[in-house]
This record gives C-alpha cells, structure tokens and sequence, in this order.
C-alpha cells in the first residue's frame, strides 16, 4: 500500500454509487481540495469499484469497509488502529 497524506476527512453516510459520487460528492470534494489540499471521502455502505469513481485528479482517496490499520502521524511515528474491546451500553440514568 501506498501512504497518502490527507488534510480533512468527510464521512458519507451512504453507498457510493456513481451518479451521486459524480455530480454530488466529487464536486464537493473537490471545493474541499482547493481549499485544504488532499482528503478522504469514507463512504459508510461501500461504493462503486474505485477504478470508476473520480479521485480529483488523485487528490483524494476513497474508502469504505477496509479502512488502513496503520497511519502515520505528522510527527512520522507510525500509529496503529484498534478496535475497541468492550462496550459499555448508555442507560438513560448515565446521560
């Protein structure tokens, strides 16, 4: 894999299908790179295969169910992602 340096990440709540990644998302994501350089687009349900998906001339990077275990911190250490390992439920007493 290739490491990619990204200034903003903007999650999506949805599939990233072509036509709404093409006339909605990209445009927005592309307003983003002009002001704040590369970013990422995380889609939460999967997208389109990448290899169709617009990457604003490759300024941005697009994931979705295989997010990187491993990023790299501005300082240069390499961090490593984990999951948590346990959850603890919100009762409406806690809030």
């Amino acid at each position: 894999s290739q490491w990619r340096q990204v200034g903003w990440i903007d999650s999506k709540a949805l599939y990233g299908d072509l036509e709404t990644h093409r006339q909605s998302v990209l445009p927005q994501a592309e307003s983003y790179v002009h002001r704040f350089g590369p970013g990422m687009i995380l889609y939460f349900f999967g997208h389109a295969p990448i290899s169709l998906l617009g990457d604003a001339k490759g300024d941005l990077v697009i994931a979705s169910w295989q997010l990187p275990n491993s990023f790299l911190w501005p300082t240069g250490a390499i961090g490593h992602a984990k999951a948590p390992t346990t959850l603890v439920p919100t009762t409406k007493n806690s809030l």
